[in-house]
C-alpha cells in the first residue's frame, strides 16, 4: 500500500499556515476532522472511487453534503484535492494538521494503554500526575489492550514508557537470553 504521508504534508501545511494567519486554527481542525471522518464512510468512498463521475461532479456532491458545515478555505481544499485527483488523502491530511497544531500550541498528545478501565480516581490521578509532568494543555487518551495483562503503557510522541505485566515479562525473558 502507498504512504499517504508524503502526498498529504503539503496540503495539510498549507491549511495550517492559512488557518494560522487568519486565526482560526480550531475551527480548520474541526472541519477537517469532519471532512475525514466523511471520507471513510462507504457512500463518499463510492463516490469519489466512482469512475463515471467526473472531477467536477464528484466537487459537486461533496459541496452539497459540506455546504454548510465548512469554510471557503476547506471547500478550496476540496476543489484541489478533486483537481488532482487526492480526495483519498482527507483523513491523512487531518492527522498531519492535528500534529502541526499540538506542536503549534506546544500540547502533548499522550496515550495512555490499560489493560481494563481504571477506576475515575485512579484516572484522575493519573491525567494530573501527566498534566503535572508535561503540561496542563497535555490531550490524554486511555486506550484499552487486555493483552497487557495488567499495568499501564504510557506513549508520549515516539517514546513509550511501558509499566505493564507484559513489558516486564519481556524484559525478564530478554535479560534471561542476554
Amino acid at each position: 500500500m502507498i504512504e499517504l504521508t508524503p502526498l498529504a504534508r503539503p496540503y495539510a501545511k498549507a491549511m495550517f499556515t492559512s488557518a494560522v494567519e487568519s486565526n482560526n486554527t480550531e475551527d480548520i481542525a474541526s472541519e477537517l476532522k469532519d471532512m475525514a471522518i466523511a471520507s471513510k464512510t462507504e457512500g463518499v468512498v463510492n463516490t469519489i472511487e466512482n469512475p463515471a463521475l467526473s472531477r467536477q461532479d464528484i466537487l459537486g456532491i461533496l459541496t452539497n453534503l459540506f455546504d454548510e458545515s465548512i469554510s471557503d478555505k476547506s471547500k478550496k481544499l476540496l476543489e484541489i484535492l478533486a483537481e488532482n485527483k487526492r480526495l483519498n488523502l482527507l483523513q491523512t491530511i487531518f492527522v498531519i494538521y492535528k500534529e502541526l497544531l499540538e506542536e503549534y500550541k506546544e500540547q502533548k498528545s499522550i496515550e495512555v494503554l490499560v489493560a481494563t478501565d481504571p477506576g475515575n480516581e485512579a484516572k484522575d490521578n493519573i491525567e494530573q500526575k501527566l498534566k503535572l509532568t508535561y503540561g496542563k494543555d497535555a490531550i490524554i487518551n486511555f486506550t484499552k489492550d487486555p493483552t497487557m495483562m495488567g499495568g499501564l503503557s504510557i506513549k508520549i510522541g515516539d517514546e513509550t514508557l511501558d509499566l505493564s505485566i507484559r513489558g516486564k515479562v519481556k524484559k525478564l525473558v530478554n535479560q534471561l537470553n542476554f
